[in-house]
């Protein structure tokens, strides 16, 4: 119902056309302020009933015009919707030709992190607090701006070398992107990743979460549905809380018995790991989108606890 904007720019949803379930998509303005990235992201969005906004906005046609996505309106999204749910997530195409091929492309087999990053390194913050060395796989501007609020920055594209930088960061951080963790274009990061484990605290969020799991000796599966949207219920057994999810991968929970982590939150309804933790190796990643950006907001209190891991790091050192 909200976050048009967020969804169809978030670097996450490379490669998926997106089926809104909400019936009426774009009912108030395009905001470039809420924008994830720089462009849309999505291959193609479906929707049952896109709006023209009013007083100087933009309709979601001009926009996707705009970036040369393919958009289709008036579809009927819930009986589509059914159908992915009995069936799960398939392969599609939106066309305006009857004529569509037998057999259609897994984007998943792409590179997609490839396509959504910058090749430059860039710096925030002035040296006077901790310094993250964030290796980028797709990050969103807001889990950026909140990370940003944690420590100074110094963003790197995951297919440079990043021990260039390693000995200038207190802290490591991976987050969001797009595609299979596993997929071989990543395997130089899961490497890397395992090389540090333990030197300096190590934080993760979705893809994030899943590169260190992989590279601590965990399994990722592609789930059946994924899970989307901003109201899923995760909990630690104690209490429970509203998160922000996107994603099609997860860790497999069995495996974590093989690996040096262990799980501290999971998702109410099926059990997928949403937090895992290693103190003695100051590991700290989440499935989940602690920033919430468009919501909700109910896990912010994350950010306070990778600030304090690092400032006992510091300290200790």
């Amino acid at each position: 119902m909200t976050g048009y904007t967020e969804i169809l720019t978030d670097p996450s949803y490379r490669g998926e056309i997106m089926v809104f379930s909400s019936p009426t998509i774009a009912n108030y303005r395009w905001s470039e302020e809420a924008m994830e990235s720089g462009s849309i992201q999505v291959s193609g969005a479906v929707t049952r009933d896109s709006h023209s906004v009013l007083r100087g906005g933009y309709s979601l046609d001009e926009i996707l015009k705009k970036y040369d996505v393919p958009g289709i309106d008036l579809v009927d999204t819930r009986t589509l919707i059914l159908k992915i749910r009995e069936s799960g997530v398939m392969r599609g195409v939106i066309s305006d030709s009857p004529d569509v091929p037998d057999a259609f492309m897994d984007t998943m087999e792409k590179s997609l992190v490839s396509e959504v990053v910058s090749q430059e390194v860039t710096r925030t913050g002035d040296g006077s607090r901790p310094t993250c060395l964030l290796i980028d796989t797709g990050a969103k501007r807001s889990l950026v701006r909140k990370m940003s609020q944690v420590a100074d920055l110094i963003i790197v594209p995951y297919n440079m070398d990043p021990a260039k930088y390693y000995g200038e960061s207190d802290f490591v951080f991976l987050p969001n992107g797009p595609g299979d963790p596993a997929h071989e274009s990543l395997s130089g990061l899961r490497r890397y990743i395992s090389t540090i484990a333990g030197e300096k605290p190590l934080i993760g969020v979705c893809l994030g979460h899943q590169i260190i799991s992989l590279a601590s000796g965990c399994r990722t599966y592609k789930m059946k549905y994924g899970h989307r949207g901003s109201n899923h219920a995760v909990t630690d057994g104690r209490r429970t809380w509203i998160s922000s999810h996107n994603h099609g991968y997860a860790v497999s929970a069995d495996s974590l018995h093989d690996s040096t982590l262990s799980m501290a939150q999971w998702d109410i309804n099926d059990g997928t790991v949403e937090m895992v933790r290693n103190e003695d190796q100051m590991i700290l990643a989440t499935q989940y989108h602690p920033e919430g950006a468009p919501g909700s907001h109910d896990l912010y209190w994350f950010f306070d606890l990778v600030r304090k891991i690092v400032e006992d790091s510091v300290a200790s050192r």
